[in-house]
């Protein structure tokens, strides 16, 4: 056994002391250091399998596996979301120039009925400034 494989050993025994495994480690150290670092399919197992059981992370697998499913699940639905806002983004940006039109014409209209309203304005005021001046000279007349 070289070094590595003996700090190996250590590093087993340690995790199988610490997690209450060490019967299990019994007549099997061989093996272990024999194991391949990742199993390569799932039928199999490797070190990183091995060790998983032992400390009791196997549990967890298949709930994170299901997190990760619905992270990409909602990943991909913020990227529609996200293609969706883009598009729209540039339809509002090609109808700005419209929108602009419609305002400055919307403000032309505006200042039109104003100056019409100032006209009609005047026009009133010097229908009563006319009719007052004749009120006076029907009363002047009517005095004499």
């Amino acid at each position: 056994m070289t070094t590595t494989d003996s700090s190996f050993c250590r590093f087993v025994i340690f995790i199988h002391r610490n997690y209450g495994a060490y019967d299990r480690l019994q007549g099997e150290v061989e093996s272990i250091s024999q194991m391949k670092p990742k199993a390569p399919n799932e039928h199999e197992d490797g070190l990183l399998e091995y060790l998983e059981d032992i400390i009791g992370t196997t549990q967890y697998k298949k709930p994170i596996e299901e997190s990760m499913a619905k992270v990409e699940a909602l990943q991909e639905d913020r990227q529609v979301k996200l293609n969706r806002l883009r598009l729209v983004e540039k339809e509002k940006e090609a109808l700005s120039a419209q929108k602009k039109e419609a305002e400055d014409h919307l403000r032309l209209m505006n200042e039109q009925t104003r100056l019409l309203s100032r006209q009609y304005q005047l026009f009133m005021f010097s229908a009563f400034e006319r009719e007052r001046k004749i009120d006076v000279a029907i009363v002047r007349m009517l005095k004499f």
